[in-house]
């Protein structure tokens, strides 16, 4: 529940599993041209934003669908969305992309 809360109040969560591999993989991004050479994304909506924030936070579809009160067609519908705009082909990328455009915060930042 605490997951989710601050998901729904615009924070970030990352599970604890995932930190450690997904930190080494930013600060890596950080210094490899490969996001500075994607098209600049489009403008993410408020419900894109959520969905984006929860897949940070390793939930999966249904678990998004869940917390945000929507149907898990609809979810991956966002989730769609979201790697089109951020120009990325995968989830773990989308987040990487977001954490590199400071769309997303680390955690303790």
């Amino acid at each position: 529940m605490h997951a989710i809360r601050t998901l729904a109040g615009g924070g970030s969560l990352v599970q604890p599993a995932l930190t450690e591999r997904l930190v080494r993989a930013v600060d890596a991004a950080d210094e490899v041209p490969e996001f500075d050479d994607l098209p600049p994304p489009e403008p993410l909506t408020d419900r894109e934003l959520d969905v984006l924030r929860l897949l940070a936070g390793g939930f999966n579809n249904r678990e998004i669908a869940d917390a945000v009160y929507l149907a898990e067609g609809t979810v991956k519908n966002h989730v769609s969305s979201v790697l089109m705009k951020l120009h990325v082909r995968d989830r773990t990328r989308a987040v990487l992309r977001a954490l590199h455009l400071g769309l997303l915060h680390r955690q303790g930042s």
